[in-house]
């Protein structure tokens, strides 16, 4: 997410928060003479809707209440710096209390620096945060008393109220008090209220006050557009108060889906003879990836992509046996592995499966009690097409055959030597007589893969080994940024004649392990993380039918597929 869609109103030393802060409250009172504001509700909601002013003469006395309010908090109001950080906050009680967003506060129990609009400074003390909310509570520390705001009640303040933003804006700026920004309530719900009051890094925790003066919720955040300003609804501090004022910070835990508390619902479904199936692959000493035990005499299944010789399989009696690969289905990224033993237990696939979307998914871990991961199947079964590996020129034909007219910058070419004007005679030893065929050569090959051309330059015919990229593009690269994920992406995710889709978030150091549905039947196996949202299952049927030939030692040779590593 860029700056431009979401940051934390602080000053540019707040770290980012860990979760979405919401809250924004306003109260509906006024003061005599008071604005003449209607109040409506809204048929489908029982939060009570403000009309907007009529005439120029409620605008006038809005001006004026504003103003009087602004006069009258301006002593209340404080810049907050601890250490590099630099936020807001309202003093509102007596005896020093402060109440700020819990992302100013931090930690409790830090010394901070309170400024009021007149340039006096004075000590205070971090309390509590409520990080859900974040709700935070800072002490002056010096003797009082002190110059306070009131809290309103934020569960009364009416969709559409005028209410008044005050703080400082990036920060505390000398001889410059407090700033004060108008707008109305767009939203009011327990967890937050959103306004159009327009703020800024270094508002966070300033207040959000009411047409009578009153407190109503505190600057926590914004995101994009000027009318989306978050505040933390000042009914929270109420519910909370003895919890931060203790200097507790805590957070409400709600079990998420990959939970531990969710995955035990659901881990009797996977029977002791499916988890005792699941090995894990390792390569040159490293956990890998994980394979499936196919045959009882020590057939294994896992990811072809990720394998590097020397391999060995820990087996979930925790033995640990060398690892032959006898075969891979390249289209499929599939590898079968061969070790020497006997009466391993097999995996019992399911022979037809009926995987909807919608449909509970259960990936099975290594020696794992709970599953490694759930999800729901995401979209019905499809081809995934492969990534072109990218040589990074131009072609025209001629009569001597496809002449090269531009090599990219930083291309595949580019970094093989390859030069404008060269003519391309061969691709990997066929004759490329059209630049279709150069094209068409090129594109059977996907990102990192090698390929040999035979050139000719002036009256010199050469060879050269080239190593395709992947396409690089602006859009490429946007959307690459957009799908990353926190568990890291498969080197290989795309290019497979057909898979479902899953959201599970499995690793990928975790694929090649079986999936099992709400029934416990073995459905697929999981072949790849392929972005943010998705997880790619190879269905039961699909494997059923290739596993004769990747018993067989017919496909592509093993000494080709695993190169050993460095």
């Amino acid at each position: 997410m860029t700056g431009s869609q979401l940051f934390v109103l602080l000053r540019r030393y707040s770290s980012i928060l860990p979760r979405v802060w919401l809250a924004i409250v306003l109260c509906a009172m006024t003061v005599s003479p008071p604005v003449q504001v209607a109040v409506l509700v809204r048929a489908e909601s029982a939060v009570p809707v403000a009309e907007a002013p009529k005439d120029i003469g409620q605008l006038r006395d809005l001006q004026r209440q504003v103003a009087e309010l602004i006069e009258k908090l301006k002593p209340c109001i404080v810049a907050v710096r601890i250490g590099n950080t630099q936020g807001s906050g309202v003093i509102v009680t007596e005896d020093g209390y402060v109440l700020t967003a819990g992302h100013v506060v931090g930690e409790p129990h830090q010394s901070c620096e309170l400024i009021f609009a007149d340039g006096k400074r004075v000590k205070g003390e971090t309390l509590g945060r409520y990080q859900d909310a974040d709700a935070g509570l800072i002490k002056i520390t010096e003797a009082g008393p002190w110059p306070h705001a009131e809290m309103g009640v934020s569960k009364e303040l009416p969709e559409g109220a005028w209410v008044a933003a005050l703080g400082h804006p990036l920060g505390y700026i000398s001889g410059r008090p407090p700033v004060a920004r108008l707008g109305r309530v767009l939203r009011n719900r327990d967890t937050f209220i959103r306004t159009d009051c327009p703020l800024v890094g270094g508002d966070s925790g300033g207040p959000l006050v009411d047409l009578t003066g009153k407190v109503v919720g505190i600057h926590s955040r914004i995101a994009g557009p000027t009318t989306m300003n978050y505040h933390v609804p000042v009914d929270v501090f109420r519910s909370n108060w003895d919890r931060l004022a203790k200097g507790e910070v805590w957070q409400d835990v709600i079990p998420g889906r990959d939970s531990e508390e969710v995955k035990r619902v659901v881990a009797g479904v996977i029977s002791p003879e499916v988890r005792a199936c699941v090995v894990m692959v390792r390569c040159n000493g490293r956990d890998t990836v994980l394979g499936t035990v196919v045959g009882p005499d020590g057939w294994i299944l896992t990811k072809a992509s990720e394998l590097k010789p020397p391999i060995t399989c820990k087996l979930s009696d925790d033995r640990e046996l060398p690892a032959e690969i006898v075969g891979i289905h390249e289209e499929h990224d599939l590898a079968m592995l061969k070790v020497d033993a006997r009466h391993l237990p097999a995996i019992p696939w399911a022979p037809s499966v009926d995987c909807q979307p919608g449909y509970w998914m259960i990936s099975v871990g290594f020696r794992q009690d709970v599953p490694l991961a759930l999800g729901i199947v995401g979209a019905p079964a499809r081809r995934i097409p492969p990534q072109p590996g990218i040589l990074g020129v131009t072609l025209e034909d001629t009569e001597g055959g496809p002449r090269i007219t531009r090599v990219m910058e930083q291309s595949a070419a580019a970094a093989a030597g390859i030069e404008e004007g060269d003519i391309v005679l061969e691709v990997d030893g066929k004759p490329t007589p059209k630049t279709t065929d150069v094209i068409e050569a090129i594109r059977r090959h996907r990102p990192g893969d090698t390929v040999k051309l035979k050139l000719r330059r002036g009256e010199q015919t050469l060879e050269i080994t080239v190593t395709l990229k992947p396409l690089d593009t602006p859009s490429q690269r946007r959307r690459e940024m957009q799908n990353r994920s926190d568990v890291g992406l498969s080197r290989r995710a795309d290019g497979f004649p057909r898979v479902i889709q899953h959201d599970g978030v499995v690793p990928p150091q975790f694929c090649g392990g079986p999936v099992v549905d709400i029934d416990g039947r073995v459905v697929g196996i999981n072949i790849a993380r392929a972005g943010r949202t998705e997880t790619y299952t190879i269905l039961s049927d699909t494997l059923l039918a290739l596993m004769y030939d990747l018993m067989s030692g017919k496909l592509r040779p093993a000494s080709e597929a695993a190169p050993e590593s460095n």
